[in-house]
């Protein structure tokens, strides 16, 4: 088999190399771009998931002052609406959030 390339002239067998050498260098670029768009995805996900966590966070925190100074002053007070209203808009932000990504999983499946 290499017999044969041998007898190729030289300028022949350097052109195949060169050809082999750029399909394999496009394959390999492919690949990369193809797993940097898959982590930049991933990233952006990551990405609004912390946002909205530390949402959750955020109206729990409130809650628990505003349920604290409820307790503290022995009645309730406005606070405790707001916070009450705050946590669940971030529960119900959070909770579409979890649903949008896993209909699009499902559907590229």
């Amino acid at each position: 088999m290499f017999e044969a390339l041998l007898e190729l002239p030289y300028p022949i067998i350097v052109a195949i190399i060169g050809c082999v050498q750029t399909i394999i260098i496009a394959l390999v670029a492919a690949f990369f771009s193809y797993r940097d768009k898959r982590r930049e995805k991933q990233a952006s996900l990551r990405a609004d998931e912390s946002r909205l966590s530390m949402r959750m966070m955020s109206a729990a925190v409130s809650l628990a002052c505003a349920h604290a100074y409820a307790y503290k002053d022995g009645h309730v007070n406005g606070k405790m609406d707001a916070a009450l209203t705050e946590a669940a808009a971030a529960q119900k932000e959070y909770f579409n959030f979890i649903n949008s990504v896993a209909s699009k999983q499902m559907a590229a499946n």
